[in-house]
């Protein structure tokens, strides 16, 4: 099928559909059969997002929760047709989730979005993803079957209190159901134009009377994106991936579980490099990028009648990386204790104490150099939080977290929460934080060399006179003499249920950031470079290149603390319930970031600017799910990202589309439209990494769905 007739086939079914449905009398609208839809908002709430746990580390209801938190449940991942966990995160307001090729995604929010988006901590059922390498999330590995998610929970906004260092601007924490809530057999299978195929298979079971398990198979190849003039980018992108999990009850009231997968796969990126032998810059295209990996995790957790309990986990997580950059070999140990206590009636005292141990080997290093391929690094936490119930509509939460790295030694952060619960259903809250984000190896040890190419809004005159960014290079050395970056955050939110069918949130920040890294000017030129002044600014020639206008230069500049900056905005998210049988959620975020350099340097300026113009200043959604006769199932999405000024990506409005057929109670048909706005378009790109962007396109594909 060509992708020109994709809209028109999607338009098609959609008429189809409600011409068939015009036919019924308005009572066979009262049968529509999924059990979401038929229960009110409030029951929603209630019952699909009410414990959330990220926020305070204890089951409370979302209405009562003090910071910016949002849920997205399993039936939103599957009623929206996303195929992948970046995909799901587009639904969260003020989250900015831009594609850099096939299996590359730039996720933050609050600003600072990048590949490289550095103050978002991302845990996968208390496991953390974050990358100590480059202190960011590899996206292309973090997946599961996505019908076992039971809900994902986001907050905007700092959690470093509980969660630790790196949950600066956000934590985005994936939960996967209970063994015992996925019994039987599940099979996802389909195809089509970006999903070329996919399948999936779990089936879960018991374990004497007190246990469960389940164990899946998943696997995916996803066609490449395309070039901007439409040929194909052949970043092509497919992973094979197994895992099981155990839980289990006891009568003393203790539950343990196990949980372990393994995957691997392969990726094609596109790069876009110097080769300093032939001094010129090549693209590599079609050369495949092997990754593979596994974690293994268990929790223990025993409970008391008295209201206490005390926990432990710990886990092993294991990852391969051979790019043509550089191969990584990364081992985590992570282990943790934690308490809770009621000692006063009004108190309620959760305590945990943490290790963790990560061993490093990089090797085949091209344009990447580090000083040792071997390293150690070890992390001591402890952490405490008392949330004290001051009348039955007052609360406030106090909580604080003491951390020792191997970067920059000890570091404490601090949190205070205030609730007031007007009524039931109407609550106010405010909370002011510290978080800092440590430096990673990348910032400290690691030399870049010939992936950084100036563009034109990067260099001054007289070298801009003649510039030609295949000669103009930039060189990135790390620091070791870096500090902590530094946020001091106010945060004021509201949430109210109208009538039982309508939910406002709406949430005002205000953020000061200190000691934000940046590249600055460095002294003398890299192995392979000699100094030149024949152009009136200092610079470094690279060896071998002509002695004129055509020389090939290279820039040397290391990583300092060099800016400041403030970033604040409002974030609104309305949930309405129409009848039994539609329901609408619509979300809004505005956006304004102010960057300040220390002093009046050439670069550090160019970072300010870098700051302020990497995210975009407005974003919005808009979700409807309607349940119609016949078991007829109807979803769209509508959502808007503004320019993102620094990776010259104009404001676009993108549309998703499902229809969904259900024949019985166990099988599924759908068909799900992507990007149906555009036939393809480019969502970021970037200078510092030597990916090179693709575009997004318009596409499609069909899917099974069977229980038994």
């Amino acid at each position: 099928m060509k992708p020109s007739n994709h809209s028109l086939l999607l338009a098609g079914i959609f008429s189809s559909l409600i011409a068939s449905v015009s036919l019924k009398a308005d009572s066979d609208l009262e049968i529509a059969e999924d059990a979401l839809l038929d229960l009110s908002l409030e029951e929603l709430i209630s019952l699909d997002v009410p414990d959330v746990t990220s926020v305070s580390k204890r089951k409370q209801r979302l209405m009562d929760s003090p910071a910016a938190v949002f849920v997205i449940t399993n039936e939103d991942i599957q009623r929206s047709g996303v195929t992948s966990i970046p995909e799901a995160l587009r639904m969260v307001p003020g989250m900015q989730v831009a594609r850099l090729n096939s299996n590359t995604w730039s996720i933050s929010t609050r600003g600072f979005n990048y590949i490289f988006a550095n103050k978002l901590l991302v845990l996968i059922d208390g496991r953390t993803v974050y990358s100590p390498l480059f202190s960011g999330v590899n996206w292309d590995v973090q997946d599961t079957m996505l019908e076992d998610i039971a809900r994902i929970e986001v907050i905007r906004g700092p959690g470093a209190a509980l969660w630790g260092a790196n949950a600066v601007n956000g934590v985005i924490n994936i939960i996967t159901k209970h063994a015992a809530d996925t019994q039987g057999g599940l099979l996802s299978t389909g195809f089509g134009s970006e999903e070329k195929a996919f399948a999936a298979y779990r089936y879960g079971g018991t374990l004497g009377d007190d246990g469960y398990y389940r164990a899946f198979y998943k696997t995916f190849t996803r066609n490449g994106l395309t070039n901007s003039d439409g040929t194909d980018a052949n970043d092509d992108w497919k992973i094979n991936r197994a895992g099981l999990r155990a839980d289990w009850r006891t009568e003393t009231g203790a539950e343990a579980s196990i949980q372990s997968e393994v995957y691997d796969g392969t990726t094609r990126p596109p790069l876009k490099l110097f080769d300093y032998g032939n001094n010129e810059r090549h693209t590599i295209v079609d050369l495949n990028r092997d990754q593979q990996g596994g974690h293994l995790t268990g929790n223990y957790k025993q409970y008391y009648s008295d209201g206490s309990n005390f926990s432990f986990k710990g886990y092993y997580d294991r990852y391969e990386n051979y790019d043509y950059r550089v191969t990584e070999k990364r081992d985590i140990g992570d282990l943790e204790f934690q308490h809770q206590i009621l000692p006063w009636k009004n108190h309620d005292i959760i305590w945990g104490l943490g290790y963790r141990l990560t061993k490093y080997n990089l090797s085949n290093m091209n344009n990447i150099t580090l000083p040792e391929s071997n390293r150690t690094d070890e992390l001591y936490s402890a952490f405490i939080q008392d949330h004290i119930t001051i009348t039955p509509d007052w609360s406030v939460s106090l909580s604080s977290r003491l951390e020792h790295n191997d970067f920059t030694g000890y570091e404490i952060q601090p949190n205070a929460k205030l609730t007031w619960k007007v009524a039931e259903n109407r609550t106010f809250w405010g909370s002011v934080s510290r978080a800092v984000k440590t430096p990673s190896i990348s910032e400290t040890s690691v030399i870049t060399r010939g992936m950084n190419f100036l563009t034109e809004d990067m260099i001054q005159p007289p070298l801009s006179n003649d510039l030609d960014s295949q000669k103009y290079l930039m060189s990135i050395s790390g620091n070791e003499d870096l500090d902590s970056e530094e946020l001091m955050t106010f945060e004021l939110g509201y949430r109210e249920l109208f009538n039982k069918k309508f939910r406002l949130d709406v949430t005002a920040f205000y953020n000061q950031y200190k000691d934000i890294i940046a590249y600055v000017g460095a002294n003398g030129c890299l192995e392979g470079t000699t100094p030149d002044f024949s152009t009136g600014f200092p610079l470094c020639k690279v060896d071998g290149s002509p002695n004129s206008q055509d020389l090939i230069a290279e820039f040397p500049t290391k990583l300092a603390n060099g800016l400041n900056a403030k970033t604040y905005g409002l974030e609104v998210v309305a949930d309405w319930q129409v009848n039994d049988w539609w329901k609408l959620q619509a979300n809004f975020s505005a956006l304004q970031v102010d960057a300040e350099a220390y002093e009046n340097e050439l670069y550090l300026k160019e970072n300010e600017i870098l700051i302020e113009e990497l995210s975009a200043s407005n974003t919005a959604n808009i979700r409807s799910s309607m349940n119609l006769p016949n078991q007829w199932y109807l979803d769209f999405w509508v959502r808007y990202m503004d320019n993102l000024k620094n990776a010259k990506v104009g404001a676009y409005t993108a549309l998703d589309f499902r229809v969904a057929k259900k024949i019985g109670k166990d099988l599924e048909l759908s068909l799900t439209g992507k990007n149906l706005f555009d036939k393809q378009r480019l969502e970021f790109s970037e200078i510092f990494s030597g990916l090179d962007a693709t575009e997004v396109q318009e596409s499609w594909y069909l899917q099974l769905r069977w229980q038994h």
